[in-house]
C-alpha cells in the first residue's frame, strides 16, 4: 500500500474569470491536439501507401533487373534521333513544314508497338504482369493456372496485333520512301532507282521498335519512384506537423492549467489524451514510431482516504492522469474508492487528486503527484 500524507494548506477557492480565461485555453489546447491528430492520421496513411508502392517499386526492379531496360532504352532514344534525321524528307510528304509532328506519331506508334510485342520476347515482362495481377485484389478469386492462362492469352493477342500494327507501319515507311523516290527521280535529282540505301528509314524503324521494349516500362517505373518518394516526402511532413501541433496544444493546456481553472470541469476530449501519450511516451526521432495510436486499455485506481488518526474520511474525489483522462467517485464509510478507467494508456498514472467535502462544494484540497494504476495496488492519503 502506497501512503501519502498532506497537509490541509491546499485548500483552493474558485475564481470566476480565472475559470473563464482557463477554460478558453483548455478548448484552444484541444483544437490544436485534434489537428495533430489529424496530422497524425495523413501522416499513417502516407506511411501506408510508401510501404505498398515501395514494395510494388522493389518487387518491379527485382524482375526486371535481367532485362535490358537501359541499354534497349538508350539505343531506342539514339536510334530515333538517327531515324528522324534519315527520314525527315519523308515525313515532309505529310507536313512540309513540321515533319517533326508525323515523327512524333510515328514515335508514338511505334513504342506501342514495341509494348505489344515486348511479352512475347522477354520472360520479365511476363513475370512483371503476373506480379501485377498477383497483386490485384480482383484476381483474388483466380487460381494459379487461370492467372498464367491469363497472361498466356494477353501474350498471345499483343503479339499478333503488335506484329501487323508493326508491319503496317514499317510497309508505310517503305511507300514513304519509295515515294519520295519516284519525286526526286521525276524532278532529276537522282538517276537510280529505289536501292538498299532508301530501305534504311525501314530498318532503322525496325531497330527502333526492337530497342523500344522497355520505354513504357522504364517511364512507369520513374513515376513509381516519384510516386513512392512523394510519399515519404508526405509521411515525414504530416509527422513533423504532428509534432508542431502536439507541442503547441501541450503549451496551451499547460497555461490553462496556470490559471485557476475548475478541475472539475475540464473540455477534453481523446485528442488532448493521445496528444499527451505521444508526448510522454514517443519521440519525433523514430517517426513511424510516434505517429501509431497508443492501445487502450482498461485500469483502476484504489485510495483509502484517512485523516492522520487513522479515521476513514467520506469525501467527493476527482482525478486527471498523466494522458488527462479524468473520473471521479466517493469514498465509502472506510474511506475506500475504487475509480475504474474503461479506457486508457499504458503507462498512465495519476497526476492530482481533487478532494472536496461534497459535490456540490467549491473549495477543495488538490494533490499533486504520481500514482500509479494498478487494480492491486492501494494509494493511501493521509489528511493532517
Amino acid at each position: 500500500m502506497a501512503t501519502t500524507e498532506f497537509k490541509p494548506n491546499a485548500t483552493v477557492n474558485s475564481n470566476n474569470n480565472e475559470q473563464v480565461k482557463a477554460t478558453k485555453e483548455f478548448l484552444a489546447a484541444d483544437k490544436l491536439a485534434r489537428a495533430a491528430n489529424d496530422a497524425s492520421h495523413h501522416a499513417k496513411v502516407a506511411l501506408k501507401d510508401w510501404k505498398e508502392e515501395k514494395y510494388r517499386l522493389d518487387n518491379w526492379k527485382s524482375i526486371m533487373s535481367t532485362a535490358p531496360v537501359v541499354l534497349f532504352s538508350i539505343i531506342f532514344v539514339l536510334v530515333s534521333i538517327g531515324e528522324y534525321y534519315i527520314s525527315k524528307e519523308i515525313y515532309r510528304e505529310f507536313s512540309r513544314k513540321m515533319p517533326w509532328l508525323i515523327a512524333i506519331v510515328f514515335f508514338v506508334a511505334g513504342v506501342f508497338v514495341s509494348e505489344f510485342l515486348v511479352y512475347k520476347i522477354f520472360k520479365q515482362k511476363r513475370d512483371w504482369k503476373r506480379f501485377e495481377i498477383d497483386r490485384d485484389p480482383n484476381n483474388n478469386n483466380l487460381t494459379d493456372d487461370e492467372k498464367s492462362n491469363m497472361i498466356k492469352k494477353i501474350t498471345n493477342n499483343f503479339f499478333i496485333f503488335g506484329l501487323i500494327l508493326g508491319i503496317l507501319l514499317v510497309t508505310a515507311i517503305g511507300f514513304l520512301s519509295y515515294k519520295r523516290v519516284q519525286g526526286e527521280l521525276a524532278a532529276n535529282m537522282r538517276t537510280s532507282g529505289f536501292g538498299i540505301m532508301d530501305t534504311m528509314p525501314m530498318l532503322l524503324y525496325v531497330v527502333e521498335i526492337i530497342t523500344g521494349a522497355f520505354v513504357l516500362y522504364l517511364l512507369k517505373e520513374i513515376g513509381q519512384i516519384i510516386k513512392v518518394k512523394g510519399l515519404w516526402k508526405k509521411f515525414n511532413k504530416m509527422t513533423l506537423l504532428t509534432h508542431k501541433l502536439s507541442t503547441d496544444a501541450i503549451k496551451k493546456y499547460l497555461d490553462a492549467e496556470k490559471l485557476d481553472y475548475d478541475p472539475f470541469n475540464v473540455p477534453l476530449t481523446d485528442n488532448i489524451h493521445t496528444t499527451f501519450y505521444r508526448n510522454i511516451n514517443k519521440s519525433v526521432d523514430n517517426k513511424e514510431d510516434y505517429i501509431q495510436e497508443p492501445e487502450e486499455m482498461e485500469d483502476v485506481f484504489n485510495l483509502l482516504l484517512i485523516d492522520e488518526n487513522g479515521n476513514p474520511l467520506q469525501r467527493q474525489i476527482n482525478i486527471i492522469t498523466n494522458y488527462k483522462f479524468s473520473l471521479s467517485g466517493s469514498t465509502n464509510n472506510e474511506g475506500r474508492l475504487a475509480l475504474r478507467f474503461e479506457k486508457t494508456f499504458p503507462g498512465d498514472s495519476v497526476k492530482n487528486i481533487f478532494i472536496r467535502k461534497t459535490a456540490e462544494d467549491k473549495d477543495y484540497i488538490s494533490i499533486n503527484g504520481n500514482y500509479d494504476l494498478d487494480r492491486d495496488t492501494v494509494h493511501k492519503v493521509i489528511i493532517k
